[in-house]
């Protein structure tokens, strides 16, 4: 597992410098990445969700799976949002980027792969109960805090984003046992595919136009880091010793938990007008490290099973 989830890193690694080499060939800029930042958060993650949710076989112990992953998702981010606002103090914007940084992973772009090739199909639906809680907070809180509107108009305008919509039409259809058309669920599979991809690709081009060593020289970056790969995965996996779920849902859940800080954070930035160089230089510090920390958390967790 330690092999698998290792060569899974290198591979994210790769597809961030082809995003790097586009920015770089100008073949893409400031703006452009602000346009595939957007197709990503309103178009592709909403097809992911559906993807999961409508292309299963229903049958009870999925369910039992499902809804225990999403509880323990819920657990990990309240942690992750109390450790953040304790021990990552200030007003700021930098500030709530650092916090966003740390509670929210990048459980979509990097998770998804990351447990496909450890538990195959399986993994895939349980780590969606995890990205939809993912999604449903990073829709209120985190874009309340990073947009620094923490108004009633601002919060119903999160809720009404086309990935909520899409785990509303995702949990109808699982629960009625839709079978969808041939080519309809292709389309929709087709469209999920591009998740990791572009969302690498996305990190890379925003990769390119930071400077990651000189963010080493903040004393936060370090704070954050050690918050999102190691606090949060390993106080989860605590808790999930004690309640003993599924082979499936523990490893999901850590993997998910242990991704390094999501690429949602520079896309949010981009969006709301914050300063998503650091947002991005967070993500790629995180990402570098988590190279070496994913698989040593993994290791952990099979150690205590």
């Amino acid at each position: 597992m330690f092999l698998i989830v290792a060569k899974q890193m290198i591979l994210m690694f790769l597809l961030i410098m082809v995003g790097f080499v586009i920015r770089r060939t100008k073949l893409a800029d400031e703006a452009g990445n602000r346009v595939l930042s957007n197709v990503l958060l309103m178009v592709i993650v909403p097809f992911v969700v559906l993807n999961s949710l409508l292309t299963v076989d229903y049958n009870a112990q999925l369910l039992r799976g499902f809804f225990w992953s999403m509880l323990f998702a819920v657990l990990t981010h309240v942690l992750g949002i109390i450790a953040a606002h304790f021990l990552l103090t200030g007003k700021d914007k930098d500030t709530m980027i650092e916090r966003y940084s740390a509670v929210y992973s990048n459980c979509g772009f990097m998770g998804i792969p990351l447990v496909q090739a450890i538990l195959g199909a399986e993994g895939v639906f349980y780590i969606t109960a995890y990205i939809i809680v993912f999604n449903l907070l990073t829709w209120t809180h985190g874009m309340l805090i990073i947009s620094g509107d923490t108004s009633l108009h601002q919060l119903v305008k999160g809720l009404l984003s086309p990935t909520v919509f899409a785990i509303i039409i995702g949990f109808i259809g699982f629960f009625l046992r839709v079978k969808l058309p041939s080519p309809v669920e292709g389309a929709i599979g087709y469209m999920a595919g591009m998740n990791t991809p572009m969302g690498m690709i996305v990190a890379g081009v925003a990769l390119a136009e930071s400077h990651p060593l000189a963010a080493l020289k903040r004393r936060r970056v370090y704070l954050v880091s050690a918050l999102k790969l190691f606090v949060m995965p390993l106080l989860i996996m605590v808790i999930m010793l004690i309640f003993r779920p599924s082979e499936a849902v523990y490893y999901t859940t850590i993997a998910a938990a242990a991704s390094p800080a999501g690429t949602t954070a520079t896309m949010l930035a981009l969006r709301y007008d914050s300063d998503y160089r650091y947002a991005s230089e967070l993500y790629v510090i995180t990402t570098l490290l988590s190279m070496i920390t994913i698989p040593v958390v993994i290791a952990a967790a099979e150690l205590f099973f």
